[in-house]
């Protein structure tokens, strides 16, 4: 079986509202249950196992599962949770009120590491599968390089991407509750340029650059994921190829925009 792990360590300072009492956002209801709930609710069935990710958050209600040393962000109970554990584990935020079941079973029967896209080509990072051995292989390279959840995929052997619309999953479903306005209900998916499933079994290029230093492997890299519509992807490639060439930021940046990646707050 599975277990699912809820990432819940976040200060949910963009849900707050001036003036108003602190609300926890894991614990807000939405159509009458925590949102946390929701979460929870959707795998089971699916899982043998729910745990809370919650940081430095005190949650109660569910067994949890504490950040390894080292790492920062999502990625350190990624980790931790892959030393703990010798399953397949499922991810997903506390936020994501609208998740079902299908989007869990999609991800369940994906071989390898498996993570869902958006039609307009942004990755849906906080919501994946992999195996905790495939974790642990790569743990040394995600500590060198702190706390990037991409490359949790980047460097998987076998990494699933998985067309949202092929699979006929709602922008509802995955959608990410980051302000307490954008409880409203959202409109379809718009653009669509990913619209396939690509699967990637490969010596991943990322391992290869952190190997030798060659920014061949990167270029390599790039041209898979925009020949593919990954451009989320492919921005996080061009941001270690600016350190490089700073010409090539810019560029990451107006990708990143393009997908509606926003800086965290």
């Amino acid at each position: 079986m599975a277990k699912l792990i809820i990432f819940a360590g976040g200060q949910s300072r963009r849900f707050q509202r001036p003036g108003e009492p602190r609300v926890d956002k894991c614990t807000y209801p939405v159509g009458g249950r925590p949102m946390i709930e929701a979460v929870a609710e959707a795998a089971r069935g699916l899982v043998d196992g729910i745990y809370v990710a919650p940081g430095r958050n005190v949650l109660p209600g569910y067994p949890a599962v504490e950040d390894s040393p080292g790492f920062s962000g999502p990625l350190a109970a990624v980790v931790s949770a892959a030393s703990r554990f010798d399953d397949v584990l499922l991810f997903a935020p506390c936020d994501v009120p609208y998740i079902t079941g299908r989007v869990f079973g999609e991800l369940l029967r994906a071989p390898g590491t498996a993570v869902l896209v958006a039609p307009n080509g942004l990755v849906e990072s906080h919501i994946f599968k992999a195996e905790a051995g495939e974790l642990r292989r790569m743990a040394d390279a995600l500590s060198r390089r702190g706390g990037r959840l991409d490359d949790v995929f980047r460097l998987s052997r076998t990494a699933m991407y998985l067309s949202a619309a092929r699979h006929g999953i709602s922008r509802r479903e995955l959608h990410n509750v980051n302000f307490r306005e954008e409880l409203e209900p959202l409109a379809e998916w718009g653009e669509v340029v990913f619209d396939e499933d690509l699967r990637l079994e490969w010596d991943p290029p990322l391992a290869r650059y952190l190997a030798t230093g060659s920014a061949d492997f990167l270029w390599s890299e790039l041209r898979t994921y925009l020949e593919a519509g990954l451009y989320s992807m492919a921005a996080h490639v061009l941001d270690d190829l600016a350190e490089g060439n700073r010409r090539l930021a810019p560029v990451a940046k107006a990708l990143k925009e393009l997908v509606g990646i926003r800086k965290s707050a």
